[in-house]
């Protein structure tokens, strides 16, 4: 007997009553969907129940009938449940380790925004773009958050273009899948933002190439956003410490914005130059340094430009003269600077006045005239209790901690110890709450106050200081094979004395 399917689902316990009760009238059949079984079977009753020749017949037929029925309802229930089952939605499931990889790249993603690292915030927002796509394979909520975090970190990154694709896109998923109104405000504000500073930074970099804000389209801003982006590619690769690579990026944004200022002068060849001669210093290309910074210098004079313009230049150029040994034109350069970073702070403490002062006391200390390097020191960190950078976490870490650092080594350098460890502590201060103190600043800190300590006889804490300068050279400076070598070294010779200091107490009888 061929049983169909019902058409809608029935209650189980129903079923069972009405065959029961009902059976004899093919209740059980009709409310089972089994029409023309129910018919047959209430037609067989009333011919049994009648006075027609073959009555008893078909009440005969009827009795073996429902008890077949008995299993016929239970394969009609179970075919139902089945077929329920099948048209039920089931849920998704998703990969536990993408997801779990998924949060660990979000704690990063926020390590990074809060550490204002934006380049790795943006190389991680990508990461976890990608991740949401691949788990969640369509539209959803988590995909269209993740799009509206990489865009948040593109466009403090100032990458604005691809801040506002990915606003777009999540905006556009919220919108299809129902997100909830208050992750569709936050999308809105952060793409409002992006779209405000695309206008504010087209305007801004008209400015700095020195054309007129407004300038209609053409030939000006297909070059505009060609040295855009060539400037932005130039800044990831340094941020990346590939300096080649940042040198070649930043030689070709100089050829771009002397095309774009027609005879080579103008505000945008000056700023690329700058950078282009620090990427040489930092590759020790002092030569191309130098006659970068001179031609800088030049079109800064030809232009008639405040000094807030040649304070960097100046900088560099003083740096270079000092790495080759010509102190008395790096003295010059840097007495030159410090009075243009006071002149332009109007008798206030500035980043630049610091910078400029430790250079000068650097300069000294490392050419053996330890007094003038103290005085100028002294003076600087006048201007950086100013600042206090502990207090309202403001301005250079990094400058300031090296400041500190300096003038702590300079005091290590005359055995005055108990000058120099507060100034380390203070500059490990400054560099955990800028980057939680991983840096190689803060290894070289570790290692002094490993020294101290050291000489104070409290191996433990020296020990202490020495696993963490090696650990922090492994981490930020790992092709530096003199520095690990020497961190273990120190934590090798502690370590057998402190175990000669505990052999001696074990041996040693009691009183």
């Amino acid at each position: 007997m061929h049983i169909s399917p019902p058409q809608s689902p029935r209650r189980k316990p129903l079923a069972w009553l009405l065959l029961v009760v009902g059976g004899f009238l093919g209740a059980h059949r009709f409310y089972l969907g089994s029409y023309l079984g129910g018919a047959a079977q209430l037609l067989l009753l009333l011919v049994g129940v009648s006075s027609l020749p073959g009555s008893g017949f078909c009440l005969g037929l009827l009795g073996p009938w429902l008890l077949f029925d008995i299993y016929w309802v239970h394969v009609r229930l179970k075919r139902q449940d089945e077929i329920d089952a099948a048209r039920r939605p089931t849920a998704k499931t998703y990969d536990l380790e993408a997801l779990s990889h998924a949060d660990a790249l979000r704690e990063r993603f926020v390590i990074a925004a809060e550490t204002h690292d934006w380049a790795r915030a943006v190389a991680l927002g990508e990461q976890i773009v990608a991740n949401a796509r691949k788990v969640f394979k369509g539209p959803h909520q988590n995909l269209a958050m993740s799009l509206c975090m990489h865009g948040q970190a593109c466009y403090q990154f100032k990458a604005f273009d691809e801040a506002k694709a990915s606003l777009e896109e999540s905006l556009a998923i919220g919108r299809q899948i129902g997100m909830p109104a208050e992750d569709m405000d936050i999308v809105r504000k952060a793409l409002a933002m992006t779209l405000a500073g695309i206008g504010e930074h087209h305007a801004a970099r008209q400015l700095r190439a020195g054309l007129p804000a407004g300038r209609g389209p053409g030939d000006d801003t297909v070059l505009l956003g060609l040295l855009e982006d060539q400037e932005r590619r130039y800044k990831a690769a340094f941020e990346r410490r590939d300096l080649a690579l940042a040198e070649r990026l930043c030689a070709e944004a100089v050829h771009t914005s002397r095309q774009l200022c027609g005879g080579g002068l103008g505000k945008a060849v000056v700023l690329h130059l700058i950078n282009h001669a620090e990427f040489c210093r930092q590759l020790q290309w002092h030569d191309k340094a130098v006659s970068l910074l001179d031609e800088c210098l030049a079109i800064i004079d030809q232009l008639g430009l405040d000094d807030s313009w040649r304070l960097g230049p100046s900088n560099t150029l003083a740096l270079l003269h000092a790495g080759a040994g010509r102190s008395e034109e790096a003295e010059v350069l840097y007495k030159k600077t410090i009075a243009m970073a006071v002149a332009l702070s109007k008798g206030n403490s500035t980043d630049e006045v610091v910078r400029a002062i430790n250079n000068l006391a650097f300069l000294y200390a490392t050419t053996d005239q330890d007094q003038k390097a103290e005085l100028c020191y002294a003076r600087a960190m006048v201007h950086l209790d100013k600042l206090a950078p502990e207090e309202n976490g403001k301005g250079d870490a990094d400058l300031h901690a090296d400041l500190l650092i300096n003038f702590a080594q300079l005091h290590m350098a005359r055995n005055e110890a108990a000058h120099a460890k507060p100034l380390f502590e203070r500059a490990l201060a400054i560099q955990e709450r800028s980057c939680r103190g991983i840096s190689t600043s803060a290894a070289t800190a570790h290692n002094d106050l490993g020294l101290i300590a050291q000489e104070e006889g409290d191996l433990r804490e020296a020990l202490k200081h020495f696993k963490r300068t090696l650990l922090l050279n492994q981490i930020c400076a790992p092709d530096h094979f003199g520095n690990l070598a020497n961190a273990q070294r120190n934590i090798d010779n502690v370590s057998l004395a402190l175990a000669a200091v505990a052999r001696a107490a074990r041996l040693e009888p009691s009183t």
